[in-house]
């Protein structure tokens, strides 16, 4: 509220410039007596049409009628614009009455009378720009103010709307959320040497089938907070991700064992896969080297997803008929993820894995599942 109030007296200032200016000789300049009169916690503003303006602590009124809400103290406000308004007294004691400079402030003066008799909650309302910066519409008109270093120094835009086009100061939303994103990728597992290679009782488990090992991840919602001006990003959502593993070799996992048991099948299916379903809440870190324009950035995210096994499900097809089990399979119940990401505009690859076995120990071989795979849908643009 305090910069709304800042906003408004600044739109004001050309009135007490005016004001300041030596009465011109008639014809052909018409006196225009418009005052700003500053105390210590109120500006009292007197339009040339009799409208008198009040604001305060309380917030500001037309006419004895609040027009914008309430304010904070307004003690530091009052003394910055008292010192804006003594500038603009000394830059305007050199206009010449009758000058070219002289009559477009009086024309400008009586647009700005029009605009305020207007004005009302409807027709005043801030903007958000990006950065440091600040505007306020009122009717055709608009002002824009944008900081411009430490000590507080200001430029000051003004003039009717569309005339003035908007601050890009590279501002980035401190905060995000995208719905229903996607990546998917290829999907395969290593076993604790970091090898493919499985002990002989599950070795038929080796030889998968690349078309069809996929990794499927829809990432429900995902919400961002930016930090340093978006340079640094802290990620975090929930997902539903899926772990398919096709095989080339003829057997079936077998449901409601001990452990994970594998039945040779003299049948030659058309697929045989099997795949997992978790629940995962990803947490992640993030790098951008152009937060406010994604298109042309250069990202980076590393992160930690752990996820809750939901179930397993194998799927075997003969002859145009399938042939479905649901079981946990002897899966973990829980998983321990890594993640990265790495990107350049709307091209980004993921990578992601397993730090704990997919089965419960004791229960099946040690297999770490890993994945690569294209972000579809990155969001945050």
């Amino acid at each position: 509220m305090k910069r709304i109030i800042y906003l408004v007296i600044s739109m004001l200032a050309p009135v007490a410039m005016f004001a300041q200016v030596p009465t011109p000789p008639p014809p052909p300049v018409v006196p225009v007596e418009g005052t700003i009169k500053v105390e210590d916690e109120k500006v009292t503003i007197t339009t040339v049409k009799g409208d008198i303006f009040i604001i305060d602590e309380f917030g500001v009124r037309k006419n004895g009628i609040m027009i914008a809400g309430d304010s904070e103290a307004l003690r530091e406000e009052i003394e910055d614009l008292q010192d804006e308004i003594d500038d603009i007294r000394e830059e305007s004691a050199s206009l010449a009455p009758g000058s070219d400079a002289y009559n477009d402030l009086m024309d400008e003066v009586s647009d700005l009378e029009d605009e305020l008799t207007a004005l009302s909650p409807e027709s005043m309302y801030p903007d958000t720009l990006p950065g440091d910066s600040t505007a306020l519409t009122i009717g055709n008109w608009r002002l824009i103010v944008k900081e411009t270093g430490d000590d507080d120094d200001v430029d000051v835009t003004f003039g009717k709307v569309p005339a003035i086009e908007e601050i890009n100061d590279h501002y980035v939303d401190p905060f995000q959320t995208e719905w229903f994103l996607f990546d998917m990728g290829y999907n395969t597992y290593l076993n604790a040497d970091y090898k493919t290679q499985l002990e002989d009782k599950y070795k038929q488990m080796e030889d998968l089938h690349g078309w069809g090992s996929f990794d499927v991840n829809l990432h429900v919602w995902r919400s961002r907070v930016n930090m340093a001006k978006g340079f640094i990003d802290f990620n975090y959502g929930m997902s539903l991700e899926w772990h398919h593993f096709r095989y080339d070799q003829n057997f079936s996992i077998l449901p409601n064992m001990d452990s994970l048991t594998l039945a040779t099948e003299t049948l030659d299916y058309d697929k045989n896969k099997f795949n997992t379903t978790h629940l995962a809440i990803p947490l992640l870190l993030g790098f951008e080297t152009k937060p406010w324009d994604p298109e042309n950035s250069f990202r980076m995210q590393f992160g930690y997803s752990p996820g809750l096994m939901l179930r397993g499900k194998t799927k075997h097809k003969l002859d145009g008929k399938k042939d479905i089990e649901f079981d946990d399979f002897n899966l973990a119940q829980f998983r321990h993820e890594l993640n990265y990401v790495i990107g350049y505009g709307d091209f980004n690859v993921y990578a992601s894995y397993d730090l704990n076995s997919m089965f419960a120990e004791g229960e099946g071989p040690e297999l770490h599942p890993f994945s690569v795979g294209l972000i579809i849908r990155r969001g945050f643009e």
